[in-house]
């Protein structure tokens, strides 16, 4: 009588079941060193992702830090030229008529004045105003 779930072994030889055994390793060896290229070649992908991406905005950054550096030190001495411009209109007075004879507001032979600064007068009290009556 045959059983199905019964199957008889095949009875090899113990060359046969070595060449079956370095065939079947060699598969396996194959599968491991293709797995472990895939792997390797994962791996770089991540760490070159997760190390020159940074490095690159880095370098971007700091190229526009740079550029506004020099912005920067570009202004500070605008400020300081317009500083030292504001400072001569208000203690030069010859400083005051050279600007104003650039500007075309003096002629030669003509003497510029420049008047103070008024004080402010100081005014009356504050007188609450109240709005009118309407009837």
């Amino acid at each position: 009588m045959h059983f199905p779930w019964f199957r008889r072994r095949n009875y090899l030889s113990l060359e046969e079941r070595e060449t079956r055994r370095t065939t079947r390793s060699a598969g396996i060896r194959g599968i491991l060193f293709v797995s472990g290229l895939v792997f390797l070649c994962f791996v770089a992908f991540v760490g070159l992702t997760l190390v020159l991406l940074p490095m690159l905005n880095l370098r971007t950054l700091e190229q526009e830090r740079d550029q506004k550096l020099k912005e920067l030190s570009a202004a500070r001495k605008e400020e300081k030229r317009a500083q030292q411009i504001c400072n001569a209109l208000e203690n030069d007075p010859e400083f005051n008529e050279v600007m104003a004879r650039d500007k075309g507001m003096a002629k030669p032979g003509e003497h510029v004045i420049k008047f103070p600064k008024a004080e402010p007068t100081p005014t009356s009290p504050a007188t609450p105003i109240t709005p009118p009556i309407r009837d």
